[in-house]
């Protein structure tokens, strides 16, 4: 899939006598997203903000320009925070100076034609180039080594709250996050801004953020909960078990706080953080004794208990393989 691909289309929100419109589309938008975006827009009382927002399997990326009373509006495939905001900061700058939406297709455009926002000849900026750096290190660095619970919660597929006072940090840190653990797709789990906890309620596995610290109050609806402001994690009562550390544990803490002190590049980290996760599917792998008929290898509770693991080891093993769709029960 191409750069281009992923976009889906832009969008023009004007608010009037505190009402939002919707003025304008390019190409085209299905009434759930256009009430969806008509219902996210001018929902704070910033002068500026730029945020992104999931619903279903589209990413919204939203820029409001509070004293000019609009917001561009732009639905992609993926999600890529840094780049869409370059993107938003343009068509909303053109607008603001012109208030001609058939500019911003102009430059929309472009993207297709020539792979960067050309006007009137000048070129603001190639798509891809904007593709930035994820900061896995400071991430790492910032809770040393119970950066280790973040991975596992993630790795075994469990609900985690992620809370950060400011709009624009939170999603700094949700890009971050979200290459964590590279095999599990974003798509998966992320939610980037959440306001109400019951928009959680029947999900087992996600990531989402929040501006809101009280969340932290409810926790019958996560297993950790990950204060980005403090660097601080908090264990719910329930999740005590599943999250038990292992020797195994402890020496990828080690091997991450490495990482993030190292020469490596940030794409160099994701890298060496996938195969070393690999590696503990690749346990999971040769402890498997049954073989489906699509040749997919599994594990039995008994083979397992079987090895007679250290009991927190076994405990691990057991709930990797249940998020790795490998374990018969």
């Amino acid at each position: 899939m191409t750069y281009t691909e992923k976009l889906i289309s832009f969008h023009i929100i004007e608010r009037e006598n505190n009402k939002n419109f919707h003025t304008w589309t390019y190409p085209t938008i299905t009434d759930d997203h256009k009430n969806y975006i008509l219902q996210k827009c001018f929902c704070r009382n910033d002068t500026l903000r730029y945020t992104c927002r999931r619903n279903s399997n589209t990413w919204f990326y939203i820029c409001e320009v509070s004293e000019k009373s609009f917001a561009v509006v732009i639905l992609a495939k993926e999600f890529e925070p840094n780049k869409y905001k370059v993107l938003c900061d343009i068509l909303a700058k053109k607008y603001s100076e012109t208030r001609n939406p058939v500019d911003l297709v102009a430059l929309y455009l472009n993207l297709y034609t020539s792979g960067g926002l050309h006007d009137n000849g000048t070129l603001f900026a190639g798509f891809k180039k904007f593709e930035c750096a994820t900061n896995i290190k400071e991430l790492i660095r910032s809770f040393d080594l119970e950066i280790i619970l973040l991975y596992n919660a993630i790795l075994l597929k469990r609900r985690v709250v992620a809370f950060r006072g400011s709009p624009s940090g939170l999603l700094d840190d949700l890009w971050a996050i979200a290459h964590l653990v590279p095999c599990r797709k974003v798509e998966e789990y992320l939610h980037p801004v959440v306001e109400n906890l019951s928009q959680l309620k029947g999900l087992s596995f996600f990531v989402a953020g929040t501006t809101d610290r009280e969340f932290a109050k409810h926790e019958h609806l996560y297993d950790i909960f990950v204060d980005l402001d403090s660097k601080e994690i908090k264990i719910s009562p329930k999740a005590e078990e599943i999250m038990g550390m292992t020797k195994t544990h402890k020496e990828i803490a080690t091997f991450l706080v490495k990482l993030s002190t190292s020469d490596s590049s940030e794409a160099e980290i994701n890298v060496q953080i996938l195969q070393k996760t690999k590696e503990l599917i690749h346990i999971l792998q040769n402890l498997a004794s049954v073989t489906t008929e699509n040749n997919t290898k599994m594990i039995t509770i008994n083979e397992l208990k079987s090895k007679k693991f250290h009991p927190n080891l076994e405990n691990f093993l057991f709930n990797l393989a249940l998020a790795e769709n490998m374990m018969i029960l």
